[in-house]
């Protein structure tokens, strides 16, 4: 099981937040500190640590952009070291992309945001090559956000998306997936919607929902709102699964209402109740019905 409790998620949160360094060394640190969890459940509660944490900073820091630059350059001038963005993130306790973005922005103020997208996706972009260097550094040392993050994290709920339809296969469900759904003219569909219903510990099953993530109380209330009662409202309840684990308060909140069912794990064939239909098996079993 992979559930946790209040004081438990606690324990974690707070070791995150006392942590002073890179998002990539507080990971390492917290697999070190609770062998009992795992790598994955607690990269997910990290990463919403750090997402929180830059939504209540990101502001306050992007207007010292200009100080930030200066202080860049008076930095850069003195060592001419590669990582003084890196060192400079860690100081502010916001994610290095991040920082790396608020200085191109106001280093080269005619360039799109699109535009400074591509140069921190590629540093060989930056006509400055020290400042080019610096966004390299800081783009190989983040785990948190930027290309290779969101293709890390892309692939892995694509992975578990995979996990989720073979095991349904398996237990011989049929089901409609995202793409059939979204071909019928559905714009909000869940991963699997189940042809037949089936039961789970005496609640109809109309869908199943993947996550590849750990679900606290904030990112599943968001889940609520956005994506799942939409599903409850259309197609009946359902399950979602946080492959990653989840708070147990969150399997009783009450805005889950009569549509939601939270679990950590595809739930075993014993834990579904399938309908049962009598299918004649020859031609005289069918006229034998009939007579």
């Amino acid at each position: 099981m992979v559930i946790l409790n209040y004081d438990q998620y606690s324990e974690i949160q707070q070791f995150i937040h006392k942590f002073k360094g890179l998002s990539i060394d507080c990971n390492r640190e917290l697999v070190k500190k609770f062998p009992q969890h795992s790598p994955e459940m607690l990269g997910s509660i990290l990463s919403r640590e750090v997402q929180h944490r830059l939504k209540q900073s990101h502001g306050k820091v992007s207007a010292r952009g200009e100080d930030l630059l200066a202080d860049y350059n008076r930095k850069v001038k003195s060592t001419g070291e590669l990582n003084i963005l890196l060192r400079m993130s860690v100081s502010l306790r916001i994610p290095p992309l991040s920082l790396c973005r608020i200085i191109l922005l106001r280093k080269y103020s005619d360039k799109t945001r699109p535009e400074i997208s591509d140069m921190i996706k590629n540093p060989d972009l930056i006509p400055d090559s020290v400042l080019g260097a610096n966004v390299s550094y800081c783009l190989y040392n983040e785990n948190m956000e930027g290309p290779i993050t969101d293709t890390i994290r892309r692939c892995i709920g694509e992975e578990y998306e995979v996990k989720l339809k073979k095991m349904a296969r398996d237990l011989g469900m049929v089901f409609y997936d995202e793409g059939d759904l979204r071909r019928t003219g559905y714009d909000k569909t869940p991963d699997l919607k189940l042809a037949i219903p089936c039961m789970y510990k005496g609640r109809v099953v109309n869908w199943i929902e993947s996550k590849a993530s750990f679900g606290d109380m904030d990112s599943h209330l968001k889940y609520v709102r956005d994506q799942l009662m939409s599903y409850g409202n259309r197609f009946g309840s359902g399950i979602v699964i946080y492959w990653f684990g989840y708070l147990d308060m969150i399997a009783d909140c009450a805005e889950n209402g009569d549509y939601v069912t939270v679990v950590d794990r595809f739930p075993g064939p014993d834990e579904f109740e399938f309908l049962k239909f009598n299918i004649p098996e020859t031609c005289n079993d069918i006229l034998d019905g009939v007579s």
